[in-house]
C-alpha cells in the first residue's frame, strides 16, 4: 500500500510530551509549534541552522546602539544594562511578529512603537529570524510548493494560535481532532459533567461527594511521602496518565526507589555541573579576585585544571587565600613531585591560564579578546570531550560546548560591533542568555515500561483509564501586557493581533480541564503541601462538589493503611561514657607523639581512637574557612617572617614601619586574600592596626627582658616514656645571661590562657620546655602573648619583666606539670591496654572511672567545635 503522507496531530501543548498511546502506524507524529515547525521548514527546504538567542539579542543591541539617543525611550535603560534592555525589546519584537506584526506602524503611533519601528529597519536585516518570520517565510513558500502532508488534527481551536500560525495553518489540509468529552462512570462522570457545564458558562448545583473511589484527592506535609504513596500505585495493568505539575524529578526519585520506572520528568536547569563552570571561569577575570569562586571551580566535577593539581590548590586556597608566596610554591612543587617532568608542564600551563591570568577592574571591564580567548578555550577543553564513551558525561560535555559555542558567538558579535571591553555585569548577562534554560538532567532518562506522561495539562488528549495530576500547584497564570491600549490598537492595525490577559486566560482555563475529561475510570489528585497555594482547577472542583474529601497522607500512615507499608524504626546509638573494644581487638601505641595527639588521648581518648587507630577521615570537601583561623595564621606568618629577619631586633620604629606596610600587604595577598574582596576594607584595615600594634607591643617586651636572640617556628624533638616527642614552638627566645623561653603566641584567648597558667594547665608549654630542657639541659620560661590584645602573660618575671604575671594557685610550675603528664599518660594507657576509651564531651555524665590518680592532670572538656567525631559519640539524651 502506498503512502500517502503524514498525519500530524498538532497542538498548542504538545511539544516534548508523552501523552498518548503508540500505535502501530507510519507516518504518523503528535507535535507542538516547534516539531510542527520543523517539519514544515524540512519538507518546504527552508532548514537551516539558526543562532542562539543569546546571539540574536547581541545582534538587536547593535540595532539599539545605531539608533540610541537622548531622545529614544529605552535610552537610560540602554545606557544601564544594554544585554537587558535588547534582550526585552527583542522579546517584544517577537511576540508581535508571531502575532502578524509587517515591522511598521503608522506615522500617529505612540511613541515607542514609533522608535521600535524604526529599529526594526535595522534589524531586519541584521537579526536572524525569529519565530515569527519563519513562519511568514513558511506561509510564503506554502503558496508555491505542496508538503507530503495529508492531514493535520488540530487539537486545539484556529483561533486559539497566533496570527501567523493562524496564516499558516489556513494552507494546510486541516481537521478537527477530537477531544475526550468525559466518559467517566460514577462520582468521576457526575464531576466530569459539572465541571463541563462551568466551562459552558453554566452554574451547575453542588454534587455530593461520592467515595467509590473514582476520584482519590490526597495531600501530605512533605513532597516525598506523597511520591511514596504515588509509586506503588503506578502499575502497568492500569493505563495511566502522569501529570506532573511540579517536582516531577523527585517523583522519579521516589519511583526509582520503589523499583518502578523513571517516567523521564526532564526539568531543564542552569546549574548542571557543566553549565556552571563557563561562569565560574569569567568570575576569575576580575579584581578582586573572589576566592569562594575560586574554590568553587577548583573543586568543580568539571574543571579544565587536572585533577590532582586542582585539589591541592583548592586545599591551599581554603586553608590561606591567596596566590603567591612560599605556601603556593610549596603546592605548586607537590604538584610537580605528583605529575613528574614529562607531565608537569602541561600542568603549570593549564594552572597559569586559568588561575594566575591577569585579572582586571570591574569598573574597567575586561579586554574582550582576552574574554573570548578564555572561553575559547573553555570550548576546546569540552569539544576534544563529545565522543566520550559515558552516554551522561557525553550529553553534559555537549552541554557544556552548546553554552560555550553560543557565549562565544555573543562575543565575537559585540567584538564585531567594536566594543574593546565588556564589564561583569554584561558578561553575565550575556553567560545567562546563553545558557537560557539550562539542560535536562541526563542521568534521569525515562525506563522501559513508563507510564504515558505530560507536563502540560493541554497534553491530555487521550481518554485513558486513569489520570493522576501529582503537586496540583498554582501555575504560572498569563498577565498583563507591558503595552499601552493606545499602542494595542495602533499595532493591530500594524497586523499584530495580541489577544488580552483575559482571552489567554481562558485558554489555559479549558487546557486545565482536559486531565479530568480524559479519565475514565479514575482520578488521582496529589495536592501541593499545606502551604502552597493549589491550583485553580481545585478550587472549580471545591466550587461544583459539596465537602470534597481529601485523604491526609499522615492519617493513613497512622490508621495502618495497606497502601502504606511500614518501615521498622531503628533506634541511633546511644550516647555513652565509655567504649569497650571486643577482647581480640587491640589498639597499639603510636611510635611518635606531638602535642595535637597527646591532647586528645588524654583529654577525649574516643577523639584520638578514631583519628589515629582508626584513621578515620573527615570529608575532603574544601571551603573556605572562617576570619578566625585566617587572621591567626596571617598573624603567625608575619612575625615569623620578621624574625626571620638578621637585624630583626636591630630595627628601628621607622625602619619597622616601612618594613610591616610592605610585608604585611605581601603576606595578604598571598594568604589572606579574602580581606581583599569588596565589602571588607574596614575589617583589612582593622586587623592591621590591631596586628601592628601587637608587634610593636611584643617588640617593646623583647627588648625589655634583653632578648638577644628569636628562632621562630623552632622544631623541638626529645622523649618520653611513651617514645619519640616533637613539635614546633612559635617562639623560642634567648637573653644575654644564655637564659631560654617560650612564646606560644595566639590570636585571641585573653580569658582562656591566663587560665591555663594559673590552673597550671599550659600542657603545650610544658611539652615543649621539657624538650627544650632535652637540648639545653635546663628549663626554659614560658609565656603566651595575646595578639588581637597584645598581651603577654608569664607564670613569674623571671624572663619577662614587662609581662602580666599569672601564678599557678598551687604554687606548682611547669616542671612539676610535665610529671602530672606523665602520669596522666600512664593512666590513659592502661585504659588503651584494657580496650577502654572515653568520650569526655559536654553532657554525658561523667563515671567513677573518670576521675584521674591524685598525682595526674585535671580533666579538661575540649572545644567540640574541632572534633570531627562528634556525631559518632553517640545520640539521645545526654545525660
Amino acid at each position: 500500500m502506498a503512502f500517502a503522507g503524514q498525519r500530524i496531530t498538532f497542538g498548542l501543548s504538545l511539544d516534548g510530551q508523552r501523552s498518548t498511546q503508540p500505535g502501530n502506524t507510519l507516518g504518523e507524529s503528535v507535535v507542538g509549534p516547534l516539531g510542527l515547525l520543523n517539519i514544515l521548514e524540512t519538507q518546504l527546504g527552508l532548514l537551516s541552522l539558526h543562532p542562539s538567542q543569546a546571539e540574536r539579542v547581541v545582534q538587536y543591541r547593535d540595532c539599539l546602539a545605531q539608533l540610541d539617543s537622548d531622545a529614544r525611550f529605552y535610552h537610560r535603560s540602554f545606557v544601564i544594562d544594554p544585554l537587558g534592555t535588547a534582550a526585552c525589546l527583542l522579546d517584544w519584537r517577537d511576540q508581535w511578529f508571531v502575532h502578524g506584526w509587517n515591522g511598521t506602524v503608522a506615522e500617529a503611533a505612540p511613541r515607542r512603537l514609533r522608535d521600535m519601528a524604526e529599529v526594526e529597519a535595522l534589524a531586519r536585516e541584521l537579526v536572524a529570524s525569529g519565530i515569527g518570520q519563519r513562519l511568514a517565510a513558511i506561509e510564503e513558500r506554502l503558496r508555491v510548493r505542496k508538503t507530503d502532508i495529508a492531514e493535520i488534527r488540530l487539537v486545539d481551536a484556529v483561533d486559539a494560535f497566533p496570527v501567523r500560525w493562524q496564516l499558516v495553518l489556513a494552507q494546510l489540509p486541516v481537521v478537527a481532532f477530537v477531544m475526550p468529552a468525559g466518559e467517566g462512570g460514577g462520582f468521576l462522570g457526575a464531576l466530569q459533567l459539572a465541571l463541563k457545564s462551568i466551562a459552558a458558562g453554566s452554574q451547575p448545583e453542588k454534587i455530593e461527594w461520592q467515595d467509590d473511589a473514582s476520584v482519590i484527592v490526597v495531600r501530605s506535609e512533605t513532597r516525598a511521602l506523597a511520591a511514596q504513596w504515588l509509586a506503588p500505585l503506578l502499575d502497568r495493568e492500569n493505563p495511566t496518565l502522569l501529570l506532573s505539575g511540579a517536582d516531577g524529578a523527585r517523583l522519579d526519585s521516589a519511583l526509582s526507589a520503589a523499583g518502578r520506572p523513571r517516567q523521564g520528568f526532564k526539568e531543564a536547569s542552569a546549574f548542571r555541573p557543566a553549565l556552571q563552570i563557563l561562569p565560574l571561569a569569567l568570575e576569575l577575570l576580575w579584581n578582586p579576585l573572589n576566592y569562594y569562586a575560586m574554590v568553587q571551580f577548583l573543586t568543580h566535577p568539571v574543571c579544565p585544571v587536572p585533577g590532582y593539581a586542582r585539589r591541592k590548590l583548592a586545599e591551599k586556597v581554603a586553608d590561606a587565600p591567596g596566590i603567591g608566596g612560599p605556601y603556593w610554591q610549596k603546592t605548586l612543587a607537590d604538584i610537580e613531585a605528583h605529575y613528574g617532568a614529562e607531565r608537569f608542564p602541561d600542568v603549570r600551563e593549564a594552572i597559569a591560564a586559568w588561575i594566575e591570568q591577569p585579572r582586571y577592574p570591574a569598573e574597567d571591564g575586561a579586554p574582550l579578546d582576552t574574554v573570548i580567548a578564555r572561553v575559547e578555550r573553555l570550548a576546546d577543553f569540552f569539544r576534544v570531550r563529545l565522543g566520550e564513551a559515558d552516554v551522561a558525561r557525553r550529553l553534559s560535555f555537549h552541554a557544556g560546548f552548546a553554552q560555550c559555542k553560543a557565549c562565544l558567538d555573543s562575543l565575537q558579535g559585540l567584538k564585531r560591533q567594536g566594543m574593546g571591553r565588556i564589564r561583569p555585569r554584561q558578561l553575565q548577562k550575556l553567560v545567562t542568555q546563553a545558557t537560557a534554560n539550562g539542560s535536562d538532567n541526563p542521568l534521569w532518562p525515562a525506563e522501559v515500561g513508563a507510564e504515558l506522561m505530560a507536563t502540560q495539562p493541554g497534553a491530555a488528549i487521550e481518554p485513558i483509564a486513569r489520570v493522576v495530576w501529582w503537586q496540583l500547584v498554582m501555575p504560572h497564570l498569563p498577565g498583563s501586557d507591558p503595552w499601552s491600549a493606545s499602542e494595542l490598537r495602533a499595532l493591530a492595525a500594524a497586523g499584530a493581533l495580541i489577544p488580552d490577559a483575559a482571552r489567554r486566560l481562558d485558554q489555559v482555563a479549558k487546557d486545565w480541564l482536559r486531565p479530568v475529561m480524559a479519565a475514565r475510570e479514575q482520578l488521582i489528585l496529589v495536592l501541593p503541601p499545606p502551604d502552597e497555594e493549589v491550583h485553580p482547577l481545585w478550587q472549580m472542583i471545591c466550587a461544583v462538589v459539596e465537602a470534597p474529601q481529601v485523604k491526609t497522607l499522615e492519617s493513613l500512615l497512622a490508621s495502618g493503611d495497606e497502601s502504606m507499608v511500614p518501615v521498622a524504626t531503628v533506634p541511633l546509638p546511644a550516647a555513652r561514657r565509655w567504649w569497650q573494644l571486643p577482647n581480640e581487638v587491640s589498639v597499639a601505641l603510636r611510635q611518635q607523639e606531638s602535642f595535637s595527639s597527646l591532647e586528645l588521648m588524654l583529654f577525649n581518648p574516643y577523639h584520638w581512637l578514631l583519628r589515629y587507630p582508626a584513621k578515620l577521615r573527615p570529608s575532603r570537601i574544601v571551603n573556605l574557612g572562617g576570619d578566625f583561623r585566617m587572621l591567626g595564621n596571617l598573624a603567625h606568618g608575619l612575625v615569623e617572617r620578621f624574625f626571620l629577619h638578621t637585624d630583626a631586633l636591630a630595627m628601628s620604629g621607622a625602619e619597622f614601619n616601612a618594613w610591616f606596610a610592605s610585608a604585611f600587604a605581601q603576606i595578604v595577598d598571598e594568604e589572606g586574600a579574602l580581606l581583599r574582596m569588596p565589602g571588607r576594607g574596614a575589617d583589612l584595615e582593622n586587623f592591621r592596626f590591631r596586628l601592628h600594634r601587637s608587634m610593636e607591643r611584643l617588640r617593646e617586651q623583647i627588648a625589655g627582658a634583653g632578648v638577644v636572640k628569636v628562632i621562630p617556628e623552632h622544631e623541638v624533638s626529645g622523649h618520653f616514656t611513651g617514645g619519640d616527642l616533637a613539635g614546633s614552638a612559635d617562639l623560642v627566645m634567648q637573653n644575654a645571661r644564655g637564659e631560654h623561653a617560650i612564646v606560644d603566641m595566639k590570636w585571641a584567648g585573653i580569658k582562656k590562657f591566663p587560665e591555663k597558667l594559673k590552673k597550671n594547665r599550659h600542657l603545650q608549654l610544658a611539652i615543649y620546655a621539657e624538650l627544650l630542657r632535652q637540648q639545653t639541659g635546663s628549663w626554659p620560661a614560658v609565656a603566651y602573648y595575646i595578639l588581637d590584645r597584645a598581651e603577654l602573660f608569664a607564670p613569674d618575671e623571671r624572663i619577662f619583666p614587662d609581662a602580666k604575671t599569672v601564678a599557678s594557685e598551687s604554687g606548682e610550675n611547669t616542671a612539676q606539670l610535665w610529671q602530672r603528664f606523665l602520669a596522666t599518660w600512664q593512666w590513659r594507657v592502661a585504659q588503651v591496654k584494657a580496650g577502654q576509651f572515653e568520650i569526655v564531651m559536654d553532657g554525658i555524665a561523667a563515671t567513677d572511672e573518670s576521675a584521674p590518680p591524685d598525682d595526674a592532670m585535671e580533666m579538661e572538656v575540649l572545644n567540640a567545635a574541632y572534633n570531627d567525631y562528634r556525631s559518632l559519640a553517640g545520640w539521645g539524651e545526654r545525660a
